[in-house]
């Protein structure tokens, strides 16, 4: 075997090793449909082998890095050391995951959506989000740390602590989860609509219909009213105590059960009097509702962008099969798609199906997953018939879809290779136009058009406007909405930053009269809808200085002279000029409302 070495900026040495062989042993008959190839190799770092395939060597050599850096934090968490080398298995997108034959026959599919872990196997995969694969990388290092702390590390040792020691699952995964993440806005908002529903009459009730946030919430609990240091202690005192009783009593003074009833009183006065304050809903025109049961999910909801039409679109999800379903008039039901096999244990795709209305609400793009193939479709309204049936095979994975100014252009956040980037897609002529190029993750593409300013909305984790890109690059530690010259076919694109958060994330960025703009922001605390006023103004020109394959913008003359010595040149090669703009926004929430705003879809202009 070949090996290659590697120094990144955290001054690991990485190896790359070439793995021909399967990763995993897998039972004889059982195996997942795979529909492509896998050509294995891995990083070796102090404390991992991060295994990753074709294409993926930039987000096998993060996640080597993240796992590293990561490690020390959760031990000292957790109070205990990792034991030995653990394999991390990083998939580029969940469908290559799902052909995974790691875990077949054992129940790897955890509880609440923990990391996947088989033995000494981490499986991770990225959804086009460098902040979920870290998450995932966290969970998955807690599990083995906290698995290993609870049972042992070899076969004998867990066989007879499993045996001995009897504590709720729901307890321990919350346990690993909140050592991964402390809080946040996603799990306060499942949180939130859990007590003031008040549909469980005790904890019990609560852990069995959903034990991932009974656990997490429950630390947490324990960490506000007794103390952060106390939730390891509290881990510690059951494992050596073998009983809840004794290690609540020793905690809190009070028995377990009497803890968990105090749970449940806390929070929902803790969520009561919180939106006391707040708005009952957002005005709006038109509200939908449906239920949602365990056996029947809505993963994404579509409104008609001419609310005249009384038409919106959906897709449902029950127990693996999903369906792409028009809703007219709120009566007349026809299902567009339908995928997937059914199955209790199949959890919901991040990702697909997608769905984008045109300006009109006369044609809805479907893009969705089937067979190892991104698949597309549009469904003409007016004429009720599918246009436009073919694959789209350029990219790793799509995240987000919207029509841009007719009904022939679309607006894509996609990734390749591991990198997330805003494109432009011509339906007719199936050509791609790539906006951004970056190693930051670039979504919720939306275009806008502004007196003196058009270009294209988007959230991303780049640390700033002019942030360089570099394999070494690392993702910012929050998303902000920026603004990119979309006319421009150079390489010299101007992006202006127009948010600026100091907590939590902007997202969804879309257009919201002709000089204001919205998006979601959790800065608060929770999800609710931000505008910003947008203003332009005439910056001049910039000289861009080319000198043999590079380029300087705005130099200094020793700079310039600098890099001629470097080519060996006694001149520049040629000189060019671009316009620039002073960009800015006045950001301000629009409302504080009780419910949380999840996510908001409005045509690229509505001018109302």
């Amino acid at each position: 075997m070949k090996k290659v070495f590697s120094l990144i900026t955290t001054g690991i040495f990485l190896f790359a090793v070439t793995a021909t062989a399967q990763v995993n042993t897998v039972e004889f008959g059982k195996n997942r449909i795979q529909y492509q190839k896998f050509k294995w190799k891995y990083y070796q770092t102090e404390n991992f082998n991060t295994y990753f395939s074709q294409d993926g060597l930039g987000l096998g050599k993060y996640a080597a890095q993240v796992a590293e850096l990561e490690l020390p934090a959760i031990e000292e968490f957790v109070e205990y050391g990792l034991q030995r080398r653990i394999n991390l298995v990083v998939y580029n997108n969940y469908d290559e995951m799902q052909q995974s034959n790691i875990g077949l026959g054992i129940d790897w599919q955890q509880t609440g959506g923990l990391t996947k872990l088989v033995n000494n196997k981490m499986v991770v995969y990225f959804d086009g989000n460098h902040d979920n694969l870290r998450r995932q990388i966290r969970q998955g290092i807690a599990k083995v740390l906290v698995e290993n702390l609870l049972f042992g590390d070899d076969l004998g040792e867990i066989a007879a602590n499993q045996a001995l020691l009897d504590l709720p699952k729901w307890l321990t995964d919350g346990y690993i989860s909140y050592a991964a993440e402390n809080w946040n806005t996603a799990l306060d908002d499942d949180l939130r609509g859990v007590m003031l529903a008040g549909e469980y009459k005790n904890f019990y009730q609560f852990a069995f219909d959903k034990p991932a946030l009974a656990g997490h919430s429950f630390w947490k609990y324990i960490a506000d009213k007794y103390g952060k240091n106390k939730t390891t202690y509290f881990l510690y005192l059951a494992r050596i105590y073998r009983n809840l009783n004794n290690a609540s009593n020793k905690i809190a003074k009070k028995k377990f059960k009497k803890v968990l009833a105090d749970f449940m009183v806390d929070m929902q006065d803790l969520y009561f009097k919180d939106i006391r304050g707040r708005r009952n809903t957002p005005r709006g025109q038109l509200s939908v509702s449906e239920d949602i049961s365990a056996k029947k999910d809505f993963i994404r909801f579509n409104a008609n962008p001419v609310p005249r039409s009384f038409t919106y679109a959906l897709v449902e999800f029950k127990q693996g099969r999903y369906e792409v379903v028009i809703m007219e008039n709120f009566v007349n039901r026809k299902v567009l798609l339908k995928l997937g096999v059914r199955s209790r244990d199949e959890i919901r795709h991040p990702n697909y199906p997608i769905l984008a209305w045109d300006g009109k609400g006369t044609r809805l793009a479907v893009l969705y997953y089937e067979e190892g193939k991104t698949k597309f479709f549009v469904y003409d309204l007016v004429n009720r018939v599918k246009l436009w049936k073919h694959e789209i095979d350029k990219f790793d994975q799509v995240q987000d879809m919207k029509y841009m100014l007719d009904n022939n252009t679309l607006l894509l956040s996609a990734v390749r290779s591991g990198q997330s980037d805003i494109y432009v897609y011509k339906i007719d002529k199936q050509s791609f136009e790539q906006i951004t190029n970056d190693v930051y993750d670039d979504l919720d593409p939306s275009f806008v058009a502004f007196p003196n300013k058009t270009g294209i909305l988007y959230s991303s984790n780049r640390p700033s406007a002019q942030a360089t890109s570099s394999d070494d690059s690392l993702p910012g530690k929050r998303f902000n909405i920026f603004l990119i010259d979309n006319w421009n076919k150079s390489d010299v694109k101007q992006i202006s930053k127009l948010s600026d958060l100091k907590f939590g994330n902007a997202r969804y960025p879309s257009q919201y009269n002709t000089s204001h703009f919205t998006f979601i922001s959790d800065e608060n605390g929770i999800n609710n809808r931000y505008a910003g006023f947008f203003t332009t103004e005439r910056a001049g020109l910039d000289t861009l200085v080319f000198i043999g394959d590079e380029m300087l913008r705005n130099p200094a003359r020793k700079d310039v002279d600098s890099l001629l010595k470097d080519w060996g040149k006694d001149d520049i090669d040629s000189v060019g000029y671009v316009s620039v703009t002073l960009d800015s926004a006045y950001v301000f929430l629009l409302r504080t409302i009780r419910a949380v705003c999840r996510k908001q879809e409005l045509p690229a202009i509505t001018n109302k």
